[in-house]
């Protein structure tokens, strides 16, 4: 398992913890979504964002995230906000409410009164105390969870301060759309993506902890930060390097690397792309914002592909806006902006 492949264990897991800790969390967050208009002066605004218009009479988005609560990403261009503000409805891959919260926590951990301790060799036990122990926590906090849940909780040891500060960025936009009265919905169900992580046997999830801690700890003696590379990529706004990011450390040879591909992310896009058609087709007068992981975007399994095959025009949306709307320029919620030009 490669650095590379801790992305995509990220991808698919981030939400599901995330969710864990905040139902633990009493935090009082900024509801305010922050324009480019309103950012930090001492701040350099970088982003291009990842989105995606969905072409007809009424229009709809698709927004790629990145899971994280860095406050780079939370300081969004306009071009989001207008978006944001134009739909009637969003959509995060899942429900970002109190009560999906407290349920993910409840499906994360283990049943019959099994703890880590009954299920982990006694050598990746002390392993994984060590490592833990090494971030300031206590191997007893985690003891009741699941080893997937387990194994991307370390990826995430450095994302819960910023988490005390600050919203996901998919949980920004879900309080966005509530404060404003717009309606929410998740376009998967916990029990489905929890369903997803459940399906690999314990001796694959022992295996996944052991090599992501080889991985981490080999990561963290160069010096560099894991999310602070995910964050430059997803800033750049540029899908041929996050594409590199993911698919280089995948071995088209090794079993598991392609079963926890094609059930981490081609299943989940062909279901979300076939609920995506739905929901649109069916709602022809319905506007939809759907905020969905960046590595869910790329490549002919990607969303943007999948539903391009499905017959609809997606246009990507550059951030810069126009003086005026010219052919061949987008309007959202009557500002015009430019397509967006690959770097």
């Amino acid at each position: 398992m490669g650095l590379k492949k801790i992305f995509v264990i990220i991808s698919g897991l981030i939400i599901i913890v995330m969710l864990i800790l905040t139902a633990y969390l009493v935090i009082d967050w900024d509801l305010n979504l922050k324009s480019e208009e309103e950012k930090d002066d001492t701040y350099e605004y970088t982003i291009n964002p990842l989105l995606w218009r969905v072409e007809g009479d009424n229009p709809s988005y698709l927004f790629g995230t990145v899971h994280l609560a860095d406050e780079s990403v939370l300081t969004l261009p306009d071009v989001v906000f207008d978006a944001v503000n134009e739909v009637d409805a969003v959509y995060t891959e899942v429900k970002m409410d109190t009560a999906t919260q407290i349920l993910t926590d409840q499906l994360s951990k283990l049943s019959g009164g099994q703890t880590l301790d009954d299920l982990l060799p006694q050598d990746v036990a002390n392993r994984l105390d060590s490592y833990l122990k090494s971030k300031g926590i206590s191997l007893s906090l985690l003891s009741q969870y699941k080893i997937w849940v387990v194994t991307s909780t370390l990826i995430l040891l450095d994302e819960i301060l910023n988490l005390l500060n600050n919203p996901t960025l998919d949980q920004y936009i879900w309080n966005i759309a509530t404060s404003s009265g717009k309606y929410t919905d998740g376009i998967e169900t916990i029990h489905e993506q929890v369903g997803i992580f459940d399906s690999f046997s314990i001796d694959e999830q022992i295996d996944m902890l052991n090599k992501t801690l080889d991985e981490l700890e080999n990561y963290e003696n160069t010096g560099k930060s894991l999310t602070d590379d995910m964050l430059n990529a997803y800033i750049e706004g540029n899908l041929d390097v996050l594409q590199d990011l993911m698919l280089s450390g995948m071995d088209e040879n090794d079993e598991f690397d392609m079963k926890f591909f094609n059930r981490s992310i081609i299943d989940r896009n062909l279901n979300m792309t076939k609920r995506i058609k739905q929901l649109i087709t069916n709602n022809s007068d319905t506007q939809y914002f759907f905020t969905i992981g960046a590595a869910h975007y790329y490549g002919e399994y990607g969303l943007v592909a999948l539903l391009e095959d499905e017959g609809f025009t997606i246009i990507r949306v550059e951030f810069n806006e126009c003086d005026s709307c010219d052919i061949g320029e987008t309007r959202i919620n009557e500002r015009c902006y430019e397509p967006y030009v690959t770097k």
